[in-house]
């Protein structure tokens, strides 16, 4: 084939690769060392996410596992849920940050523009990863599957955004920011699997249910007093489950009786017409997906952090937690110096003729 390539291949896979294993980073942020979060993501790349690749992309056992294989067009379970149930190996054998469950009101966000600039960078990025994977656009055809896949991405990502943001705002009664950029990120992982063979109406369906899937897992982990800092496994690890099982559930073929999977515009085939009774074949092999990468990459991942508890090099000392590893570890020695400008601010901040601060003041 002339649009692809060895070169193409391998960097399409790389930029997946990593994805994966940045995700990791986010569940034991904060208080994993450095250099033994590289060791893991070398053997992330190398060990786990390969394997998974190979089994499905790759065209391995569960591209055949039922008459039609598995449906993940860019990723929901072998780049995310991969990611996401390691996270929460991770975050579970590393154990709380300390003060996490004690005091967590010192342990929210302090830098929300950041914040949303990095989501609205992911989502842009995810128009490379989703409509790229249709691996060209040679034709009227492949397209128009590419314009459909954009399509479906930002309705999800929208949808899970407002959706979460609805939802903080009911519990909270207060604007959350920082949930409204989760909630766009669980739409995206939700709708990355079936982006290329579900309508527009189910990418709206799979957003919305994305995000009540995503605040119910972040609620659950922090009853658990699982310590997420970023809240990687909800958004990736049980959305990524929810992305695979909607690919297969809202498949755009004709009832349940027809099945479109990797076909995109057109239905399997059985001859010259469409093959029938294939919705019971599509949601195992989504299940037998899910399964595999839930015990791969959670097995591996569980004993790479035991071995690396063990040794006594994955978590950074209680010294060091308690300074920040800013100030031990890095140079400069301080990203932020939140307690000069908090004293600045206040410092110079008047107080309205009229305010409650001033009558008080002059009642005192």
């Amino acid at each position: 084939d002339g649009c692809q390539s060895t070169m193409l291949s391998w960097f399409f896979q790389w930029a997946f690769c990593t994805a994966g294993a940045t995700i990791v980073s986010g569940g034991v942020a904060e208080r994993v060392k450095s250099p033994t979060y590289a060791v893991y993501a070398f053997f992330m790349a190398s060990f786990i996410y390969p394997i998974i690749v190979a089994w499905s992309w790759g065209g391995g056992f569960l591209a055949t596992i039922t008459s039609v294989g598995y449906m993940d067009f860019a990723g929901s379970g072998v780049v995310h849920l991969t990611g996401g149930v390691s996270a929460l190996a991770g975050t579970v054998v590393l154990g709380p940050r300390k003060g996490r469950f004690e005091n967590p009101e010192e342990f929210e966000c302090h830098n929300l523009p950041l914040v949303v600039l990095g989501t609205f960078a992911l989502w842009f990025g995810w128009y490379g990863f989703n409509p790229g994977s249709t691996l060209g656009m040679h034709d009227g055809a492949t397209g128009a599957l590419a314009a459909q896949v954009a399509m479906n991405t930002t309705l999800a990502a929208a949808t899970g955004g407002i959706t979460v943001f609805l939802l903080r705002y009911v519990i909270t009664k207060k604007y959350d920011v920082g949930g409204l950029c989760n909630g766009i990120l669980a739409g995206l992982v939700s709708i990355t699997a079936g982006c290329g063979n579900v309508e527009c109406g189910s990418a709206f369906a799979i957003g919305l249910v994305g995000a009540f899937v995503y605040q119910g897992s972040s609620m659950l982990l922090q009853k658990l007093k699982i310590d997420d800092p970023v809240d990687a496994s909800p958004v990736h690890g049980f959305c990524g489950i929810w992305g695979v099982l909607a690919a297969g559930f809202l498949d755009w073929g004709k009832g349940i009786d027809q099945y479109h999977g990797w076909s995109g515009w057109g239905c399997v085939t059985e001859g010259t017409a469409c093959k029938t009774g294939l919705g019971g074949d599509a949601i195992g092999a989504q299940f037998a997906l899910i399964a595999m990468v839930i015990l791969w990459s959670g097995s591996l991942s569980t004993i790479a952090f035991l071995v690396l508890k063990l040794t006594g090099l994955l978590r950074i000392s209680e010294e060091v937690e308690e300074v920040g590893i800013d100030e031990k570890s890095h140079s400069p020695a301080k990203a932020y110096s939140l307690s000069a400008d908090a004293k600045s601010m206040s410092a110079v901040v008047p107080v309205q003729p009229n305010s409650k601060a001033a009558w008080g003041e002059a009642e005192a």
